[in-house]
């Protein structure tokens, strides 16, 4: 069983076929930046919620088995 509530967390998303997870690194997400990070999963920080949501929207419109 995992350890923190992160570890549960990135337990869930990965059990759930998620594969990447965008997001904006601080203080706040530490935990489950860590948590992601001794997961091995695939991660993308990006400076302002924009930047999140223009590389999740254009890694989905590139992706064939997302179309």
């Amino acid at each position: 069983m995992a350890g923190t509530v992160a570890d549960v967390m990135v337990a869930t998303l990965k059990a759930s076929g998620v594969r990447r997870v965008y997001g904006i690194p601080g203080d706040s997400l530490n935990g489950f930046t860590d948590a992601l990070r001794r997961d091995g999963a695939s991660r993308l920080a990006a400076g302002y919620r924009r930047g999140c949501r223009w590389s999740a929207q254009s890694r989905t419109r590139s992706t064939p088995c997302c179309r």
